[in-house]
């Protein structure tokens, strides 16, 4: 017993510890110990040490544990507490219905309530789980008679039981069926509560876990479970009272469903108003006048935005950017912000934001009258002032924050739509609200343009003005590669800035510091895996005997490696260690994220030396604001014209062109342009093909599969010998980031390492473009004399954005290809719509253009149409396909109508928005007789009385058979990615 006394006080003292946030690891870490200690003690005094499933089970729950810590993310974490919370159920159902023995009554009565509680705990927390990972509808679904269904069970399940004690009826046949009713009570429970009330019901069911938990340890007479599942048991309940009281919910309300089935009357919401704060000073909000320089005090208020967008990180950058304005910056944290308590400060901590600064609502309400600006991430019901004023709401008299005290908010919020309680939030159309609309990340974003005035440079105190630094008399210049550059994944970018200074002339090595990364080695690695060379890099010996003669060193995410308070700072814990001197060279700049001290701890005097210009911020970005002053503030690819100009090209009259691809096209990953790129040519008129090197790529047969990847058909895929016969009839020939293959100095420049070696022979078409990164010579060191021939045009840059100068060349800038100009977008009114019908496709999924077609939807109902989708049933790779993408994004099901009785609707519809599907919406199903789609049902769209047609392209679909859609007077066509044509047409209805 003194043993079970210790390790009970242990978890105590476990749990009281992660009430700080200091202590909390060491709780979870102590309480988790005592577990261990409680399952080993168990083992011993039972003497089953030596039983095989004891270990296999140990075995499978450390893998199962382990594998839980390390992959699930903290936006998964509710539904995983969920999952944890039925796993306790069942095992305390198990242990019960195990061990129950009915001639016992005390054992009977605990019996059949554990088997009861642990059922409902596990079918409940499952279905929790389920709803909170999107599986099921989120939303409360309640069937007929709901109420009477549960209480039936309920009672049932009493009754069964009683007959069973009193050995009225057999013991096995009772657990069955109290089992059976146990788990129909769980759903029934569960599936009526909504989201906003599953925080409650996560605490509430982690509770009754451990009270099973206890009553099965009074089946057994086990001391140690029954004081820890009560222990569990009390924790939960105490957690989820301070969770009601914070959500103003009863509990007795969420258990009988009450708050999902009420809904707040429209008359109600639009009676909630901002309280009138005395002598609050109005802003009227306009960005270009709006000063960050002149805050004081910032709060920021994250909600589970934030966690669904992951941009934690860029709320970090956020928060730093600001107080480098001389901001002092707090969060104020509401205890249900996410979906369990606790969600928000886990997330900042994650990006290591200082846990003094989360204020919980108490403290953070007493100042927000001092507040000069509130920016809400992601977060609604929690800061919705409708709570002090909209009786009979879900909400009312619900403890919020108080942000509307505040002189001035940012929201940042995916869209204005009200949070899970129903309600409308007056904060959006306050005066003193400016709205940023969208995801999280891409809103912090145009904030922090604007805190840095739309620059990444953050300028220390640089003696250098930038604009007179001369990148083209550099002779030395050494990169130091450090552990930041590893974690922005920099190393393509520092390769890109290295071949930037080489074109300017400048002789490039690196030097690299045995410690700069996780391990020795670490940069060498990073640097070889984008093929820089090997022997540009020196060691930390050989750099320091260079630095003295070397015109600029660019430090990228290196701190206590370039320190030279090494050499100065006794007492510290880098004095002493051998370190790159940098401070030697001419001139230095750093491309750190921030000038806070490295892991060392100890201040680098490089941060305010003359010599150094400071470039702070992701080190992708600011390699970026490099490249674009060595480019001339030009990162777009430059065409280099040899003979015939850009513009006087006709890609109207092509007849025959070769695409060759290359490994540049692999590097960057263009294969998804290059098809693009071909089906732009093809609606030109020109014959299309594709010749292939067998060395073009790392190995044989690489362009073939990249190229089959995007589903270009591998018949127009020509090899070495087939293509050189057909180069002399070949119109135009497109190189994409090939060169040795296509060196025609191969025929020619004896000695050289490709001299005598099969190459495309090219340079025999009418027409050659280069698109190349740049002119250097490839793999085998030899000049390609194509790139100064008067045949050739180069475009130097990377592929993806050299194609795209040739797609816009050959659209003319239109992506519409000048079709359906009668129907232009001045003609057709969005105000009159009254039925719209959506048809998603697979060019929809393709694109994961699911949360665009939710805000098209949101945007027509805003003017007041009524809108709808129409399910094909194999209009994406399986049936329910559809259904799935669009209950991703939480669009009601009621709206999706089945081909039937979509078909008997069109004739009635306004407008029919197709987005990405063609064969089942091809009306030749009606009449090509002898195609693979004649008789097959298909949704009759053309009966509407206008179609959009949102498709990548006007090809025929699977089938091969032409839509007549396309040429039909009442379609409209917007070819291109889904995404962008319905940012187009939500443009359009905006007006």
């Amino acid at each position: 017993m003194i043993i079970l006394g210790i390790l009970i006080l242990v978890i105590l003292f476990g749990i009281n510890s992660m009430s700080k946030v200091q202590n909390a690891k060491f709780g979870n870490r102590l309480s988790a110990l005592a577990m261990l200690v409680a399952i080993i003690y168990t083992v011993f005094k039972f003497e089953i040490l030596s039983e095989p499933v004891i270990w296999a089970a140990i075995i499978v729950g450390f893998v199962i544990g382990y594998y839980m810590a390390v992959k699930v993310s903290m936006i998964q974490m509710p539904q995983t507490v969920a999952l944890l919370n039925a796993f306790g159920g069942l095992a305390s159902a198990i242990v019960a219905i195990i061990s129950i023995n009915m001639e016992d009554k005390f054992v009977a009565i605990t019996g059949m309530l554990a088997i009861f509680i642990g059922i409902v705990t596990f079918v409940g927390s499952v279905v929790a789980a389920l709803k909170l990972a999107k599986v099921i509808n989120g939303r409360p679904i309640i069937i007929g008679g709901h109420s009477i269904l549960l209480n039936l069970s309920l009672i049932a399940s009493i009754v069964i039981s009683l007959l069973a004690i009193m050995n009225i009826l057999p013991t096995n046949f009772s657990i069955l069926i109290v089992s059976i009713l146990s788990v129909v009570f769980g759903i029934l429970f569960a599936i009526r509560v909504g989201g906003a009330d599953m925080p409650i019901v996560i605490s509430l069911l982690n509770s009754t876990s451990g009270v099973a938990g206890s009553i099965s340890g009074m089946v057994i007479f086990n001391p140690l479970l029954i004081s820890v599942g009560s222990i569990v048991g009390a924790s939960g309940l105490i957690l989820t009272q301070i969770m009601c009281k914070s959500m103003n919910r009863r509990l007795i309300d969420i258990l009988i469903g009450s708050t999902s089935t009420k809904k707040p009357s429209k008359k109600t919401q639009t009676k909630a108003s901002v309280p009138v704060v005395e002598n609050k000073e109005i802003e009227k909000e306009i960005k270009d006048v709006f000063s960050y320089d002149n805050l004081k005090k910032v709060t920021i208020v994250p909600g589970y935005g934030m966690a669904l967008s992951q941009a934690q990180a860029k709320v970090k950058e956020l928060m730093e950017a600001l107080e480098k304005k001389g901001a002092e910056v707090d969060f104020a944290i509401h205890l249900v912000a996410g979906r369990m308590p606790g969600h928000m400060n886990v997330l900042l901590a994650e990006v290591d934001i200082d846990y003094t600064k989360f204020k919980e609502l108490e403290e953070a309400n007493k100042n927000f009258e001092n507040t000069d600006l509130v920016i809400v991430i992601g977060a609604n019901d929690v800061v919705n002032p409708a709570a002090n004023t909209a009786e009979g709401t879900p909400i009312y008299g619900m403890p919020v924050l108080d942000i509307y005290k505040a002189k001035k908010i940012f929201v940042l919020n995916f869209d204005t739509k009200s949070g899970y309680a129903g309600v409308e939030n007056p904060l959006y159309e306050d005066e003193n609200t400016r709205l940023i609309l969208g995801d999280a990340k891409e809103s912090i974003e145009t904030l922090l343009s604007e805190i840095r005035n739309e620059k990444s440079v953050a300028v220390g105190v640089p003696p250098v003005n930038v604009d007179s630094f001369d990148y083209n008399n550099l002779k030395k210049v050494t990169i130091v590669p450090g552990y930041g550059m590893a974690l922005s994944q920099a190393q393509a970018k520092v390769k890109e800035l290295m071949e930037a200074l080489e074109k300017k002339g400048a002789e490039v090595d690196f030097a690299i510091h045995p410690v700069a990364g996780r391990m020795p080695g670490h940069m060498n690695v990073l640097l070889a895996e984008v093929n820089i060379d090997y022997t540009k890099f020196k060691e930390l010996e050989e750099a320091n005997k260079n630095f003295e003669s070397t015109d600029l060193v660019i430090v990228i995410g290196a701190n206590d490696v370039v320190n030279p308070a090494a050499n100065t700072a006794e007492g510290t814990p880098i004095y002493g260690m051998p370190v790159l001197d940098i401070y030697k060279a001419k001139k230095i700049f750093v491309l750190n994220f921030d000038t806070k001290p490295g892991y060392a701890g100890v201040e680098n005097p490089l941060y305010e030396d003359e010599n150094t210009r400071l470039i702070l911020g992701d080190a992708k970005e600011s390699i970026e604001t490099l490249l674009s002053e060595i480019r001339n503030e030009n990162t777009t690819p430059v065409s280099e014209v040899v003979g015939v100009a850009s513009d006087s090209f006709d890609y109207n009259n092509l007849k025959k062109v070769t695409i060759v691809p290359g490994y540049g096209m692999a590097l960057s990953q263009a294969q998804a342009k290059v098809k693009e790129l071909m089906e732009a040519l093809e609606k030109k008129g020109a014959e299309v093909d594709f010749a292939i090197h067998p060395v073009a790529g790392r190995m044989p047969g690489h362009m073939n599969v990249l190229l089959a990847e995007v589903d270009i058909d591998y018949t127009k895929f020509k090899e070495l010998e087939e293509a050189n016969k057909n180069f002399e009839n070949t119109d135009l020939v497109i190189v994409i980031g090939a060169n040795d293959v296509v060196n025609p100095a191969a025929n020619t420049a004896e000695g050289t390492p490709i001299y005598g070696m099969p190459v495309l022979d090219i340079y025999k078409a009418k027409k050659i473009f280069v698109l190349n990164f740049d002119k250097k010579p490839g793999y085998a060191g030899v000049e390609n004399p194509l790139y100064e021939d008067e045949n050739t045009r180069l475009i130097l840059g990377d592929a993806k954005e050299s194609i795209s100068i040739l797609l816009d060349e050959i659209k003319n800038d239109n992506p519409n290809l000048g079709k359906n100009v009668e129907n232009s977008n001045d003609k057709f009114s969005y105000d009159n719509l009254k039925e719209v019908t959506i048809v998603p496709g697979y060019g929809m999924a393709l694109s994961q253009a699911q949360a665009k077609v939710k805000e098209l939807m949101e945007a027509l109902e805003k003017k007041g149409a009524e809108v709808d989708f129409a399910i094909h049933p194999v209009a994406g790779r399986m049936p329910g396909h559809m259904n799935v993408l669009l209950a991703e994004v939480d669009i009601d099901y009621t709206k999706f109508k089945e081909l039937e009785e979509a078909n008997e609707n069109f004739k009635n519809k306004d407008l029919v928005i197709v987005i990405g599907a063609n064969d089942v919406v091809n009306p030749a199903a009606n009449t090509a007789e002898g195609t693979p789609i004649y008789g097959m049902p298909v949704l009759n769209v053309s009966e509407a009385s206008k179609v959009f047609v949102l498709n990548f392209d006007t090809k025929s679909g699977y089938a091969g058979v032409d839509n007549p859609l396309y040429e039909d007077s009442k379609a409209r066509l917007i070819l291109g990615d889904a995404k962008e044509s319905i940012a187009k047409l939500i443009e359009e209805i905006n007006g």
